[in-house]
């Protein structure tokens, strides 16, 4: 069964649409199974042709004239103006609070955007089954890393998991079946020039770990062995960081 919407696929999954467009495609994906599936297969192929291409080196002719540009680059010099213009002080308080506000929304993380994204969107996955240990291996040849499925008990059956990307790469997602109907998604992913920041920081068995929240939703980003994981549900700021605890001390 086709649908009209299936021309925006390619679009979709290239990141081409963005804010409100994709927002309301999003909402099209969780109701019409025709997309979807579209989605997932386009994904899948294009991640794995990104996974089988080698990266293009930097030309190092190019890293040398970068190297030598920058650093001969004389420095900007510092401009008080208030000091000579009493006047300009409250206008240069309110602008300064501008751009606090400004870098602090810039810095929230792609990742915890595509994490929230990718758990409201409930896409079906590509592989099945009660176990994300035994799922973690079907990523084996899709991604370019070996996949570590979180450890959370038995108590919380694996549901799932299926390729999804981060910006260009190809990464892993693995979702979890939580007590009282809630369920928790993993994405997992090669924490190379990606970006941790997030709201809230915690420490966690003595590790560092990242607080986010959406609508209704709340995201916890870390990494472990030498990968990126972000951790979404619906479960407040409390469970989660004791899941994500339990999974540090049953490694």
């Amino acid at each position: 069964m086709s649908c009209e919407a299936q021309e925006l696929v390619h679009a979709y999954v290239d990141g081409e649409l963005a804010g409100h467009d994709r927002d309301e495609y999003e909402q099209h994906l969780a109701s019409c199974e025709a997309c979807a599936l579209a989605c997932r297969l386009q994904g899948r192929f294009k991640a794995a042709v990104r996974a089988h291409l080698p990266r293009p080196p930097v030309p190092e002719a190019f890293r040398m004239r970068l190297d030598a540009a920058l650093a001969t680059a004389p420095l900007a010099p510092r401009r008080w103006p208030w000091l000579t213009h009493p006047r300009l002080v409250p206008a240069a308080f309110a602008a300064a609070a501008l751009v606090a506000l400004i870098v602090n929304v810039r810095g929230r993380s792609p990742v915890l955007d595509q994490a929230q994204r990718a758990f409201r969107t409930a896409m079906p996955m590509d592989v099945t089954g009660p176990d994300c240990s035994s799922i973690a291996s079907w990523f084996q040849g899709r991604v370019d890393f070996p996949v570590h499925a979180p450890s959370l008990g038995g108590a919380m059956p694996c549901k799932g998991g299926r390729l999804v990307n981060v910006r260009d790469r190809p990464a892993a997602y693995l979702l979890y079946q939580a007590p009282g109907g809630h369920v928790v998604s993993f994405l997992v992913f090669d924490p190379q020039d990606e970006s941790f920041e997030a709201p809230r920081r915690r420490e966690l068995s003595g590790r560092k770990v990242y607080f986010g929240n959406g609508p209704g939703l709340t995201t916890v980003i870390y990494q472990d062995r030498g990968l990126g994981y972000a951790a979404t549900s619906d479960l407040d700021e409390d469970s989660m960081a004791r899941l994500v605890n339990t999974s540090f001390q049953r490694q």
